[in-house]
């Protein structure tokens, strides 16, 4: 059975005794700010603050998937846990092994139609070691 998602709305935004508290942190940078009350108005100006800070803000990954090739293998986002570093050309997953080991699986590319091929196999790959 599949783990409930968080709820979108709540990202980047904590409910805490006095009001709610936005927090989001880009280049270990912390932006935050808090919102006194738990009524209605102020979760919405929260919420409109977070998501201001999120246009505003780049984006907290730095080297961020292609849109054809997750779109190639029919996914709707990026894989969880494959990595792309396009100057090494090559894909990473991190893993632990039997043992509770960290390791780490890189599935390299040449050309552009190879990269779609590298992409498959370090998320079928991923998909193996969540498994089992």
């Amino acid at each position: 059975m599949k783990r409930p998602r968080a709820f979108q709305e709540f990202r980047n935004l904590r409910v805490l005794p006095s009001g709610y508290q936005v927090s989001v942190t880009r280049g270990k940078m912390e932006f935050s700010k808090h919102f006194a009350g738990h009524s209605t108005k102020s979760l919405q100006a929260a919420m409109r603050y977070r998501d201001q800070l999120r246009r505003e803000l780049p984006d907290k990954r730095k080297n961020i998937v292609p849109r054809r090739l997750w779109a190639a293998l029919n996914l709707k986002r990026p894989a969880v846990g494959v990595f792309r570093h396009p100057k090494r050309r090559m894909y990473q997953v991190t893993y632990r092994d039997r043992d509770g080991r960290l390791r780490t699986r890189a599935f390299g590319w040449t050309d552009r139609a190879a990269e779609i091929d590298a992409y498959a196999a370090a998320v079928k790959f991923r998909k193996k070691c969540l498994a089992g």
